[in-house]
C-alpha cells in the first residue's frame, strides 16, 4: 500500500513538473521603420514562441467620465527571436 502511494505521488510530481512552462526572453526589432537603437526584450511564458510574434503596439491608458480604456498609439511590424541566440 505504501509503495503504491509513493508511486502515484512520484508520477503526479513528474506530470506537474512537465506541465510547468518556463518563461523565456524574446528580442524583437522593427521591420517597418528604421532601427531606433533601443533593445526590445520581452519576458514571455512558455506557451508563446518568439517567432510567432509579428506585431507590437504601444498603448496608453485613457480615463474618461464613461470609464477607463487602452488606446493604441503606435503599431509596428516586428521580427522576434530568442534573446539568448
Amino acid at each position: 500500500m505504501k509503495k503504491t502511494i509513493l508511486t502515484v505521488a512520484a508520477v503526479a510530481l513528474a506530470l506537474m513538473m512537465g506541465a510547468c512552462n518556463k518563461s523565456h526572453q524574446c528580442k524583437c526589432e522593427f521591420i517597418d521603420t528604421p532601427d531606433d537603437g533601443l533593445l526590445k526584450v520581452f519576458e514571455m511564458d512558455g506557451s508563446i514562441d518568439c517567432e510567432d510574434i509579428t506585431e507590437m503596439s504601444f498603448e496608453e491608458h485613457v480615463a474618461t467620465d464613461e470609464g477607463q480604456s487602452l488606446r493604441r498609439v503606435e503599431v509596428h511590424k516586428v521580427k522576434c527571436r530568442e534573446y539568448n541566440e
